[in-house]
This record gives structure tokens, C-alpha cells and sequence, in this order.
């Protein structure tokens, strides 16, 4: 498993610039660096110690065939944002990406995807099906798929 919960985002848009409209909606500190990768964190919330937060880049876990027998639900996202908690906390790491997550998705403008770690699928929204929280236990991939299948995004023409 991950040591990160990762919103995978469905946009056309590149890295940076999706980080350059989600840091003053969120209250995000965007931070860059020199090889072109870009950060973005806050303090955690209601109190608690540490940064919440981490990097945004091009979603490489897709897999890129049409084969319905590969098929997951991440896999028309375009890009990863990895949320991890400073302190280390499992449990905290959760809360604080599923609140980002939410406020995000409040925003009403990109398609997304929460999971925890790499393996479970958390959370999803889209302007059709809404927010939708999953059973524990739930893959993104197609051994699943009856459960997520309402909210697959359409493939790009």
C-alpha cells in the first residue's frame, strides 16, 4: 500500500496550471520546484499539527488500453494528487484527504477520484452521479467495477 491517499483528477489541464486554480480555492500554499514538479499543502485542520498536502503530477497508474478486462476506474483521470500528513498518521491522513477531496469536489468543476493508498477506492465524484463514498474493501479496478461503474467518466474523442 501507498503511504499517500491520492485524488486523481479528471482535467485537461496541465500540472501546474490545476494547481494554480486549486491553491486559492482551497487555501493551498503552490509550491515549485526547479525540475517542474509542483506542491501543494496547508496546514491540517481543526487544530492539529502538521502540514497536510503533497505533489501533483500526470496520472501514470492508468492503464492506457481499452481492454474492458483491465478496465479501472482511474484510468480516464488525467492527473495524481498525492495527500499525505506529516505527522504520520493513518487514520488522520484519511480524514485530512477526504476533507480536501470534498471541498474540492464543492467547487463543482473537475471529475475525481479518492483512494486510499493505491488499492481502495474511497470516494468519487462527478456532476452526474454526485459524491458517492464506497464499502470498505472497494477496488478501482474491474473486480469491482458494478459498484463504481456509474460514475466511469466517457472516453475522449
Amino acid at each position: 500500500m501507498s503511504s499517500y491517499e491520492h485524488a486523481l483528477i479528471r482535467t485537461q489541464l496541465r500540472a501546474a496550471d490545476l494547481a494554480a486554480e486549486l491553491s486559492p480555492l482551497l487555501g493551498l500554499e503552490l509550491t515549485r520546484h526547479d525540475e517542474g514538479s509542483v506542491y501543494l499543502s496547508r496546514p491540517a485542520s481543526d487544530g492539529r499539527p502538521g502540514i497536510v498536502g503533497g505533489r501533483l503530477y500526470r496520472n501514470r497508474y492508468g492503464y492506457p488500453l481499452n481492454d474492458p478486462d483491465e478496465e479501472s476506474l482511474i484510468d480516464r483521470c488525467d492527473l495524481v494528487w498525492d495527500i499525505g500528513y506529516s505527522r504520520r498518521d493513518e487514520d488522520m491522513q484519511l480524514d485530512e484527504a477526504q476533507r480536501l477531496f470534498r471541498e474540492m469536489n464543492s467547487t463543482g468543476r473537475w471529475p475525481a477520484v479518492l483512494l486510499r493508498g493505491l488499492d481502495l477506492l474511497v470516494a468519487c465524484w462527478d456532476v452526474h452521479c454526485g459524491y458517492r463514498d464506497f464499502p470498505p474493501g472497494t477496488s478501482p479496478d474491474v473486480d469491482h467495477r458494478a459498484l463504481w461503474a456509474p460514475c466511469r467518466q466517457p472516453l475522449r474523442i
